[in-house]
């Protein structure tokens, strides 16, 4: 290998050293933005399910609550409805009375 062959060699061998280093500075860059990225969204996420958890409790506080309201709704038509069969029945007792001659 002549001088200038040897000499044209080491000069390619630099300049790839060279880019390698630049491509590899790019690729530290680009992963230094991807892992910001990535922890941005990793508290986004979070804030999220926290979010998401939050309604949830809430809901299932409002349906516990309307639960409740139609157990006690219940109740009172329970008792509504034992309240107007004991008034039917002392309605039809006094009309069959009047009916039969009673007084």
């Amino acid at each position: 290998m002549t001088n200038e062959e040897m000499q044209k060699a080491m000069e390619f061998v630099v300049n790839q050293q060279a880019q390698f280093a630049a491509d590899i500075q790019k690729l530290e860059e680009s992963q230094a933005r991807t892992v910001e990225l990535v922890g941005r969204l990793a508290i986004a996420t979070e804030a999220s399910f926290n979010e998401v958890r939050e309604g949830m409790k809430e809901l299932r506080e409002s349906i516990s609550s309307l639960v409740d309201a139609q157990m006690r709704t219940e109740e009172n038509l329970n008792k509504t409805d034992e309240k107007v069969r004991n008034l039917t029945a002392v309605v039809d007792r006094y009309f069959r009375e009047k009916l039969n001659g009673g007084t």
